[in-house]
């Protein structure tokens, strides 16, 4: 589990799609990460197989492929990087399980005083019903507030310290984001929509 507050940069150096795959990034981390540990790389929680020096290199599954924007990322392109929680870390952001729910792109980018406001357009029509007016939303793997919705794009405000310790800061018009949908609003929709009968989910 995360919280979506950036803590670590990295660097992405590799990505081996043939076999099993498996991603390469530089970094340095503020506390030890070992062989079977959960980081969380541009959103998407990923584990550990290997580290050498100050690269780590993890395990992609072929939906973590499928659903990220990892596949469009360059050598020495900027990643967002996090460390699990735990029962002393500060939640300041929102709760995060590092599930991907599939990728937007950047619609709009506008300037104003004391931030900058995204916006990004989603496909999903599905995705609609959990994004919520001042709800959370994780993008990139960075927690953020919801400022305007519609059926086909949400739009999100970035303050300067947040641009300055993410990779949002490098983000253009037509670029690919993960996003991750708000845990809670879909446990609650799931639970709402099947409440005749609780212990089904929705696939």
């Amino acid at each position: 589990m995360f919280t979506g507050i950036i803590t670590t940069p990295g660097k992405f150096v590799s990505l081996k799609k043939s076999g099993d795959p498996l991603l390469t990034i530089d970094t340095v981390f503020k506390s030890p990460v070992n062989p079977g540990d959960s980081v969380a790389v541009n959103g998407a929680c990923l584990t550990l197989v290997e580290n050498k020096n100050s690269e780590y290199t993890f395990n992609v599954s072929g939906e973590t492929l499928s659903k990220t924007n990892l596949s469009d990322l360059k050598k020495s392109e900027i990643l967002n990087l996090e460390l699990p929680v735990t029962l002393s870390t500060m939640l300041g952001g929102h709760l995060v399980s590092g599930h991907i729910d599939g990728t937007a792109r950047v619609r709009r980018i506008e300037k104003s005083r004391g931030s900058v406001r995204f916006s990004f357009t989603f496909t999903n029509r599905e995705w609609r019903k959990f994004l919520i007016q001042k709800g959370s939303v994780c993008v990139n793997g960075v927690s953020l507030t919801i400022s305007e919705i519609s059926s086909s794009f949400f739009s999100v405000e970035v303050i300067p310290m947040t641009l300055e310790e993410t990779n949002l800061k490098l983000l253009r018009i037509g670029y690919r984001v993960n996003i991750e949908l708000d845990l809670i609003a879909k446990y609650i929709y799931n639970f709402g929509f099947n409440r005749s009968d609780p212990l089904r989910l929705i696939d």
